[in-house]
């Protein structure tokens, strides 16, 4: 089986990261073999909390090949992608980021929800 790369944006961040973690948690619990990637050097303020909660951090990914299957998470426009991005097979985007210029040649699931962090005060 081959193994599904979910990662987040270039120059990651917090939740770049744990959510590439996350999902690719969740998809393997259902049974999928996904693998967590990162697209850059994780903050010191990341390597704290992967520290913390004693999780490595993910390996490095440069590159897709062609037909690869990825799942973006925490991002969703080209520019902000592994290089090759336009050849990968995307299956989905968990992302909370305004929808700008995905292009896919299948359907996929795609959610985004705009999720404001303040104590039960949502939209």
């Amino acid at each position: 089986m081959n193994k599904i790369f979910v990662f987040g944006h270039k120059n990651p961040d917090t939740d770049t990261i744990a959510s590439a973690i996350s999902m690719a948690y969740l998809q393997t619990k259902l049974g999928k073999a996904a693998e967590p990637r990162r697209l850059g050097n994780v903050s010191k303020e990341t390597k704290y909390a992967l520290d913390y909660f004693k999780i490595g951090e993910p390996e490095l990914l440069e590159k897709v090949e062609d037909g690869q299957e990825v799942i973006l998470t925490d991002h969703n426009e080209p520019g902000q992608s592994v290089d090759n991005i336009e050849n990968a097979t995307i299956k989905m985007v968990v992302d909370h980021h305004r929808i700008n210029g995905i292009n896919t040649k299948e359907p996929l699931y795609y959610y985004a929800e705009p999720v404001r962090m303040h104590m039960y005060n949502f939209i």
